[in-house]
């Protein structure tokens, strides 16, 4: 049950960071993207990298909230990479496979799984095997204003990964990050 509490919180955190921005992220102009491009000697048709940061509080505790990711989809649909998402204030990291990535001009929906929870608490250990998605928009080299967002799949919920990546929702709270740099390249 405190696992449904602290994920409750999370997105409520995410929710309340959310509100008073009513600007929805605009699509970067479009230029001709290459279908596919090399990278690391396979043929790679979705490429997403980035790393972020921004203070949380939780409580009476303030600390950075740090998110890393890498990953690419091959040209055969296989899917690579990684993320570790690290919640200081609330005391628990997350991390695990990217299963799934979309891109839509700037703006990446990439989904997976939680493979591994480091907390003091032992009931949050029941998330590892659950879904992970979040969307992330690269504004660009250089721009301070960089935002992603973040979601658990809960049980019983209708979202899943998978789902995410192929249905593209814009309806998650996006977070501006203090300190990002995002990359989102390919289709």
């Amino acid at each position: 049950m405190r696992i449904l509490r602290r994920l409750g919180g999370l997105a409520l955190v995410l929710a309340v960071a959310g509100c008073g921005e009513d600007r929805e992220p605009t699509l970067a102009p479009s230029e001709p993207e290459p279908t596919e491009f090399n990278f690391g000697g396979h043929r790679v048709v979705a490429l997403i990298a980035g790393s972020a940061h921004h203070t949380r509080t939780v409580g009476t505790v303030t600390a950075p909230t740090l998110f890393v990711f890498s990953g690419w989809r091959q040209a055969n649909g296989n899917t690579h990479g990684f993320y570790h998402y690290n919640f200081q204030a609330a005391g628990f990291s997350v991390q695990g496979p990217i299963t799934c990535i979309s891109i839509a001009g700037n703006q990446a929906w990439v989904g997976g799984t939680v493979a591994r929870i480091d907390s003091p608490d032992p009931e949050d250990q029941s998330l590892v095997g659950a879904d992970m998605w979040w969307r992330s928009i690269d504004l660009g080299f250089g721009t301070r204003d960089s935002t992603t967002g973040l979601g658990f799949a809960f049980p019983g919920g209708t979202i899943t990964a998978e789902s995410w990546c192929r249905d593209q929702p814009v309806a998650l709270v996006m977070r501006e990050v203090e300190k990002a740099a995002f990359i989102v390249k390919g289709r």
